[in-house]
């Protein structure tokens, strides 16, 4: 491995631990009153429920035939997996109250808050 390539991998691995520690410190301050990052029971909803309008005869927002499947559980995977679904994750906090999160804002979080380093 080139030391260039090195260089560049220290980088990103920094950067990931720096956008890490910035989501903890968030969380911290409570300027994120959430968990960041999507549940596997959130999104085991949202591709049910995603699923149940395709076979229902909802339009897809992929083209089916650029994964070689119409299998409606797979189809909205691969929608959630680009960020197209327009869904809202509602989640109810200890003290009652009830929080609204975008899907595809719980995503990006996830995916940085899931870094591999």
């Amino acid at each position: 491995m080139s030391s260039s390539n090195q260089t560049s991998d220290s980088i990103l691995k920094e950067d990931a631990l720096i956008s890490v520690l910035n989501i903890i410190n968030d969380l911290a301050k409570g300027k994120l009153t959430y968990p960041p990052r999507i549940t596997k029971y959130e999104l085991a909803r949202i591709v049910a429920a995603r699923a149940k309008q395709l076979a229902m005869g909802a339009q897809p927002l992929i083209n089916p035939q650029e994964i070689g499947t119409y299998d409606p559980v797979d189809i909205a995977l691969e929608e959630i997996r680009r960020g197209l679904i327009p869904f809202i994750v509602v989640r109810t906090l200890p003290n009652g109250r009830h929080i609204r999160i975008k899907l595809k804002d719980l995503l990006d979080l996830s995916r940085k808050f899931d870094v591999k380093l």
